[in-house]
């Protein structure tokens, strides 16, 4: 059995947050654990509030967790605070495997979720970033997508996946140091939970493959779970 350690928020709705990742990491054929960094509450059209958990529990957890099983990989989504993110960075530095970070720093149905000097200090910690477009300009200084994953590959140490939602379906990925793109169909519609669940396929598909091809299974398998989505009021929840 590959164990996966998944370090994010509770989304109740299940759309998105710990829940989809761990939906995703099953359907993937791996065991995940999970430690979570907030209790939202929120639903499929609005953000109300986030509470942040103690940052000594998530350290306990940590602790709990890395003395009986041995990860294959890691995925990080909402880190709320910077204390929680420095706790993260210490117990990241213990584990041997693929990292991948998804810097959540708003909900898709507006509020704030993460802290950028939080993600900051994670980045240079883990194997590769995923922002959407969004995201990484608030990172970086450039415009240009394949400038802008540069900028952030050499600010922060990691390779960088930008993803392609408001890039019309093409990913931009900075392998540690070489440009490339990514692409595939797009299918339009207000959807709850794809950058969860791309960022946690890749981090899986990462225990096996280098990142080029683990980015290009992680696209496929996203647009799968995207055909097979339901829709809850306004939004389509994305469906691994």
């Amino acid at each position: 059995m590959k164990y996966i350690l998944i370090i994010s928020a509770l989304d109740p709705s299940g759309g998105a947050g710990a829940v989809a990742d761990i939906r995703v990491s099953k359907a993937l054929g791996f065991h995940p654990c999970s430690i979570i960094t907030a209790l939202t509450v929120q639903n499929s059209s609005k953000l109300f509030s986030i509470h942040p958990v103690d940052a000594k529990v998530i350290g306990e957890q940590f602790n709990a967790l890395l003395s009986e099983f041995d990860f294959s990989a890691v995925k990080i989504g909402v880190i709320p605070n910077l204390e929680i993110a420095k706790v993260v960075s210490n117990w990241l530095k213990k584990l041997d495997c693929p990292k991948v970070l998804d810097p959540v720093l708003e909900a898709g149905v507006g509020g704030k979720l993460g802290e950028k000097s939080a993600y900051e200090l994670l980045m240079p910690e883990v194997s590769v970033a995923t922002p959407n477009y969004t995201e990484a300009k608030l990172f970086g200084s450039k415009e240009d997508p394949e400038e802008l994953a540069f900028e952030l590959f050499k600010n922060y140490g990691c390779s960088v996946v930008i993803t392609g939602g408001e890039l019309k379906g093409r990913d931009v990925v900075c392998d540690q140091g070489r440009v490339y793109s990514v692409e595939a169909e797009l299918i339009s519609g207000n959807f709850h939970g794809t950058g969860c669940v791309y960022s946690t396929a890749l981090a899986c598909y990462l225990a096996n493959n280098p990142l080029e091809d683990a980015v290009r299974k992680a696209r496929i398998f996203v647009l799968e779970s995207v055909k097979k989505g339901f829709k809850v009021q306004r939004r389509i929840y994305v469906n691994p």
